[in-house]
């Protein structure tokens, strides 16, 4: 039995209040649809409900009702040219309507923006839902369906999001200060304990697991700031440039790290890590303390006070190596510390010393992704138009519409097919009930509060299933295919082959999309993962031999979108581990590119070695452990050359010493003996058993 919390009655009395609402307001200006007006109010309340578990915070309920406005008002122009050009041409009419669908696809998979994918998604279909409604009733009226479907859709979006601000609104972006706090306590207290005690490589790897959930809530609080409250409005850029600064703190945390394990396996190492942990140790633990304190000025790690004569090139190698480490990572704790005490003291003077300006970003577009589902939709859409048009079925329109719709819906989610096979059974729950309530309720009852009442059941146990993963696509389904199958215009038009034959068609719709995606799979998470390490290590080769050095916040951007999804299609802590030493690893090559200058008497050589193994990662599609010992060999070696070279720092002799201490762990390795075995694996699932059910991850 299902237990029902408050925070689930309290977003049924919501939705229903707003359905009540749209369908009040829809009626009494005699609306072209009112059913459109319950729908959005659902799918805008609803949807959001099926990532969050609960009531959505109002950031993301005001996101998407501003996203779906820009949407639907795109879609509806788009569906009123298709008609103006090709009404009266069927197969061009199919041809053009399907490449929209297709192009809109395309950009919902680049885009990494939520907001902009969810208008170019609304835009996709809701285009084919005004033609192709035009098309059904008859293309004369599709002024008055355009109109209809963004008036409609836009009462709908008001009447949801003035509910959610009425009745107990949840503002996500209260929580951001102390979701910043964390971050920053952990990642002191990680620095703290690294510097203190020896642990394994898995007590590392679960902690900066930990650290990265702490990254990911500030990071989906962050996003709610500007839409939820004003009062964080000029901070907006400080966060935004914090966001990347955060995961260069926990590259840099996983740098010192491995710095800090080398240096202890020097004789003397734990000598110059107590001299360093005595300075950074106060400051850790103030931060650890008190993350929202007064900043301090930055602090500077004195120089290391040795006899050369006395302490090996080694230690002091890798003593200045955890030196330089340790300073970033303090650097970046106390750019955090001042920001969140910004947020608790708007007015104070260190507010002015906070960015002002975004850091642009760059990301790695899967094009290949895109594309096949552009095309995947396209096809879909033209056999199954074919299919309507040569058949004559007059309701075949319907199942179009839900083609579109299901296709755009659930292309990001991990197993679509399953998805939509949990909506057809919501599809179907909702055509029986649909009839139940267009033929034996409606027609006895007289008046709008016995109409709000037969209405407002189904919506309540809709929204009552959709919090719970099992039900939730049912009771989503249940609201889309109900929505469009009751005409209350002409509820008490007796039309039950009419209703039986778009019944059917719903259910078609279904069908096929879910065909579709069983039919055309795209590429599974391990071959996107092989995908995008291809593409890494050719970044990496590109930075090894070109004379031109990008722009670090650049390099970095990239970097983060790339082995961020790594990471996504990964989900465990070795495939983290690896992400991080794989961007540390970029990161490395860059610090020794810039350093060019100060290699001057071992420059030609140092870069023709570079090439040389830009090439070799390129080259090869599997890179052994064996291949990196051997890299990370070469790697010492030039640092044995450079320990009895007076010209050059020891800061120098560092960076090439972390670069092989980097290759000794074999970055990337586990990521591609695990990638060829799950894609291997996934092939032959595909062959031997139908798509599994699993919870939907749509947008």
């Amino acid at each position: 039995m299902l237990r029902i919390s408050t925070d689930h009655w309290l977003l049924a009395l919501r939705t229903v209040l707003a359905v009540w609402l749209a369908l009040f307001l829809a009626l009494r200006l005699d609306l072209y649809q009112p059913a459109w007006a319950i729908l959005a109010v659902m799918i805008v309340t609803l949807q959001p409900v099926m990532f969050t578990g609960g009531t959505p915070p109002i950031g993301i309920i005001l996101g998407r009702g501003v996203a779906r406005f820009f949407g639907t008002l795109f879609g509806a122009i788009a569906g009123l040219v298709l008609i103006a050009l090709f009404g009266q041409q069927p197969m061009l009419y199919l041809l053009f309507a399907g490449a929209w669908l297709a192009f809109c696809m395309y950009w919902v998979m680049l885009e990494q923006d939520e907001y902009l994918g969810y208008v170019m998604m609304l835009s996709g279909y809701t285009a084919t839902l005004v033609s192709l409604t035009a098309i059904g009733t008859g293309i004369d009226s599709i002024w008055t369906v355009a109109l209809g479907r963004f008036s409609e859709t836009a009462l709908g979006i008001g009447c949801g999001v003035l509910m959610h601000l009425l009745i107990a609104p949840r503002f996500g972006s209260r929580a951001l200060p102390e979701a910043l706090s964390q971050f920053l306590q952990s990642a002191a207290e990680e620095t703290h304990a690294a510097l203190d005690t020896q642990r394994s490589r898995d007590t590392q790897d679960a902690r900066l697991k930990t650290l990265l959930g702490h990254y990911q809530q500030f990071e989906k609080l962050r996003g709610l700031a500007r839409l939820e409250t004003r009062r964080l409005s000029h901070f907006i850029p400080a966060l935004d440039r914090f966001a990347s600064d955060s995961l260069a703190l926990i590259t840099a945390i996983r740098e010192l790290e491995t710095a800090i394990d080398y240096l202890r396996a020097c004789e003397d190492g734990e000598r110059w890590l107590a001299q360093l942990n005595a300075h950074a140790a106060p400051l850790l633990t103030m931060i650890a303390e008190q993350p929202a304190g007064e900043p301090l000025e930055k602090l500077t790690l004195p120089d290391f006070e040795w006899d050369v004569e006395q302490v090996s090139p080694r230690s002091r190698v890798r003593a200045e190596l955890v030196r330089q480490r340790l300073g970033e990572v303090l650097g970046l704790l106390q750019h955090g510390r001042r920001l969140r005490h910004a947020l608790n003291d708007p007015a104070s003077a260190k507010v002015h010393t906070l960015p002002h300006e975004k850091r642009t970003r760059t990301t790695h577009n899967e094009h290949f992704v895109a594309r096949f589902n552009a095309l995947r939709v396209f096809v879909a859409f033209e056999l199954l138009g074919l299919f309507w048009v040569h058949s004559g079925w007059h309701s075949g329109y319907l199942a179009m519409m839900l083609l579109g719709v299901f296709t755009m819906l659930f292309a990001k989610a991990p197993n679509p097919a399953a998805v939509v096979y949990q909506f057809m059974w919501g599809s179907i729950a909702a055509v029986l009930l649909g009839g139940v309530l267009l033929f034996l309720v409606l027609p006895v009852i007289n008046g709008f509060p016995l109409l709000a009442i037969a209405i407002g059941i189904p919506v309540a146990i809709g929204t009552l299933l959709t919090p719970h993963p099992r039900w939730s696509l049912i009771g989503l389904a249940g609201a889309i295919t109900l929505m469009t199958l009751l005409n209350l215009q002409s509820t008490y038009n007796f039309s039950p082959t009419r209703y039986i034959n778009g019944g059917l068609a719903s259910v078609l719709g279904t069908v096929v999309a879910m065909i579709t995606y069983s039919l055309m799979q795209q590429r599974s998470p391990a071959e996107r993962i092989r995908t995008l390490l291809g593409a890494y290590w050719q970044g990496v080769a590109r930075l090894m031999r070109e004379p031109t050095l990008p722009n670090r916040a650049r390099l970095e951007s990239r970097l983060y979108d790339r082995l961020g999804r790594i990471v996504a299609l990964g989900g465990t802590d070795d495939t983290l581990r690896e992400a991080l030493d794989l961007h540390a690893l970029a990161l490395c090559v860059w610090r020794i590119r810039r350093l060019r200058e100060e290699l001057a008497p071992h420059r030609q050589e140092l870069e023709a070695w570079l090439d040389d193994i830009g090439q070799r990662l390129t080259t090869r599609r599997h890179h052994s452990p064996e291949v990196w010992r051997q890299l990370s060999d070469q790697a010492r070696e030039w640092v044995d050359r450079f320990y009895h070279d007076a010209q050059l720092s020891v800061a120098t002799a560092g960076e090439i010493a972390m670069l092989g201490h980097l290759m000794r762990e074999a970055p990337g390795v586990t990521l591609e003996a695990r990638a060829d075995d799950d894609a291997q694996a996934a092939s032959l699932d595909r062959q031997a058993t139908p798509p599994r059910q699993e919870t939907p991850h749509v947008r």
